[in-house]
């Protein structure tokens, strides 16, 4: 099983050029910038909130899924969706869910733990694979 852990995902940052700052924001857990993400690990509870959010802003950069509020057709949540699906992909292929599933977790809780993420983004996983017709 491909399962990257946090480290792995800085790995990618750094060989694609992303740098990663850790400051303590008000208003947000993290956001993206070109070239640059910016992350409050003090709002960041567990290891896999932590995980879940770094892949999903380096979603951001990978598929240069950022707000531009000139272009009507590419809306905040049109961007928010490429990175969530970016995120979906490295972390959770589909055949590591249909794997998953044949191993007997199908509880959300118990593929979270399975996986190392949050139970939403195993919703989100399961809602994207569903929806492109691979599960």
């Amino acid at each position: 099983m491909i399962n990257l852990n946090l480290l792995e995902l800085y790995d990618i940052a750094a060989s694609n050029n992303i740098d990663i700052d850790h400051i303590n924001l008000k208003t947000m857990t993290a956001f993206s910038l070109p070239g640059n993400i910016v992350i409050d690990l003090s709002q960041l509870k567990t290891l896999a909130e932590t995980k879940v959010c770094m892949a999903h802003e380096l979603g951001h950069e990978m598929k240069s899924a950022f707000y531009n509020i000139k272009n009507i057709f590419e809306t905040r949540e049109r961007q928010e969706e490429r990175a969530t699906r970016w995120a979906v992909d490295t972390l959770i292929p589909a055949e590591q869910l249909k794997q998953a599933f044949k191993k007997g977790y199908t509880e959300v809780y118990e593929l979270a733990d399975y996986f190392d993420v949050t139970e939403d983004f195993i919703r989100d996983a399961y809602r994207i694979h569903k929806l492109r017709g691979e599960l």
